[in-house]
């Protein structure tokens, strides 16, 4: 009997082996619309930057850990205050090796996590509720597809605004220890963030980490991040 145990284990994981990522999860996402409206008017806010990360993680309920991104997208609203994210996949998981079975990478509930910014605005993050039947599904939802998203508009003084800035980018993080250069495909935001840092540096609120390009992993295979940057910064 133990003999028979040993060879199914065996087998699994040269079969999880040979491709290397038979036995990673599939995922796929529907696609994603809604408007943003100002909190106090309820006008539609056109220009404002939307990211959507679909973040991988490891372990079990409740000892979660970021495992790196599926899917990163960004894009801006219209004059409708309307944005739109293209369905996507199927696209499969990365495999680790040794195979910890509790820890493969999976999505929970940033599937996906959407961050929202423009200049004068307060940032807003908002994700899918928790359920525990999160890792049943390879189909990926939105809660907020088809709804009204209200943004408030910033009160406070500079210091304030950087606090504001800092938590935007604590949240941004996936592309501050990108291994895939992630921050090119949220260029926009975090372009935005950077020039609403050094205009409150030129202020005297200095904010040393969000400052510039220069915080952004250096990666040879990724090229100059100053460089790119320039174009969605003029």
């Amino acid at each position: 009997m133990m003999s028979s145990m040993k060879s199914v284990v065996i087998g699994f994981v040269l079969g999880c082996l040979l491709p290397l990522q038979a036995c990673g999860t599939t995922y796929r996402a529907e696609s994603i619309e809604a408007w943003v409206v100002d909190a106090e008017t309820a006008q539609p806010i056109e220009g404002l930057v939307v990211t959507a990360n679909w973040e991988l993680e490891e372990g079990t309920v409740g000892g979660n850990r970021p495992a790196g991104q599926i899917m990163v997208m960004e894009t801006v609203t219209d004059n409708k205050g309307r944005f739109y994210f293209s369905a996507w996949g199927p696209k499969s998981t990365p495999l680790t090796f040794p195979v910890p079975l509790t820890s493969e990478p999976h999505l929970v509930n940033r599937d996906p996590h959407l961050l929202f910014f423009k200049s004068g605005y307060k940032w807003l993050g908002l994700e899918n509720s928790f359920s525990a039947d999160y890792n049943k599904s390879s189909l990926r939802k939105s809660d907020w597809n088809g709804k009204i998203i209200k943004m408030a508009r910033f009160v406070g003084d500079g210091k304030e605004y950087a606090w504001n800035l800092t938590q935007l980018s604590n949240s941004m993080g996936y592309a501050f220890r990108a291994e895939n250069c992630e921050w090119k495909q949220t260029p926009r935001i975090l372009a935005l963030l950077f020039s609403e840092a050094d205009a409150l540096h030129g202020r005297g609120v200095y904010i040393g980490s969000i400052r510039d390009a220069m915080s952004l992993p250096k990666q040879e295979k990724c090229g100059s991040a100053l460089e790119f940057f320039k174009d969605y910064r003029k």
